[in-house]
């Protein structure tokens, strides 16, 4: 118990310990089991016999918001002191009270908060019957990001390692945009959704590809970076990197050689 007390309590980030869904890993790990069950479930089983819910509206609504999220999120980072050369130079964290430190792990906080809202998505997926699209890539996604997100707003607040959220949220500003663009019959979305839309796992693949040498970047032994956080968090970008290729290979790879051999 003494050794729990230490791992989540004294070695936390102490700014955050008191903070909603920052404290106790167990609410994370009911909300995950809650998920599980939800998606392969309970939602599955209310919809046997009902029509898919369309949810345009919502769904269009849902996107925009994303979108917002995502520049409120990279603005405050910014003000907050980040900067481009997070992804190469060692930056530790400020664990001070300074407004600056402050508003850095306050909007790590709000990373946890939106990972926790698009669990959301998969839920819309069984509402709407699209099951198919609850795949493994999409669930242990979902999933870890959620677990990543916690861990950082207690334990990191801040550090080089933030190029990643930048990153990502670079990534879902596109990529929520597609998704907008895609749900609505306009001329000109339909052009761009059509040419652009397997270039959306490729920025993902590039993004993973990004964070992985700002993270071993991270590794250096004069930089004071989490070496448990890394110990995770690295292996978690080589499964992702695996499945969304996997997932390219087959949407997209197979497709191309099935049209030469039509031709």
């Amino acid at each position: 118990m003494d050794l729990y007390q230490y791992y989540i309590y004294e070695n936390a980030d102490q700014r955050t310990k008191d903070w909603f869904l920052a404290g106790s890993p167990f609410p994370i790990v009911g909300i995950i089991v809650c998920y599980l069950a939800l998606v392969y479930y309970i939602v599955p089983r209310y919809m046997r016999n009902r029509e898919a819910y369309q949810l345009k509206t919502f769904m269009g609504f849902y996107n925009l918001f994303q979108v917002l999220y995502c520049v409120f999120l990279i603005a405050n980072l910014v003000k907050a002191g980040w900067r481009p050369y997070f992804f190469y130079r060692c930056v530790e964290t400020d664990y001070s009270n300074a407004p600056k430190a402050m508003l850095m792990v306050e909007t790590t906080w709000y990373l946890l908060m939106i990972k926790l809202f698009e669990l959301l998505e998969t839920v819309l997926f069984v509402l709407r019957k699209k099951q198919n699209q609850v795949t493994l890539l999409h669930v242990y996604h979902h999933i870890s990001t959620f677990v990543i997100a916690y861990i950082y707003t207690k334990y990191i607040g801040g550090s080089m390692l933030t190029f990643s959220i930048v990153a990502n949220c670079i990534v879902h500003v596109i990529m929520y945009s597609y998704y907008f663009m895609s749900a609505y019959d306009v001329p000109l979305f339909k052009f761009l959704v059509a040419k652009y839309k397997k270039y959306i796992t490729t920025i993902q693949l590039i993004q993973f590809c990004l964070m992985m040498a700002n993270n071993l970047l991270g590794l250096n032994p004069n930089c004071n970076v989490s070496r448990p956080f890394l110990a995770m968090y690295i292996p978690n970008i080589f499964i992702l990197t695996y499945l969304f290729y996997d997932f390219y290979k087959k949407s997209y790879s197979n497709k191309v050689k099935a049209g030469k051999v039509k031709q």
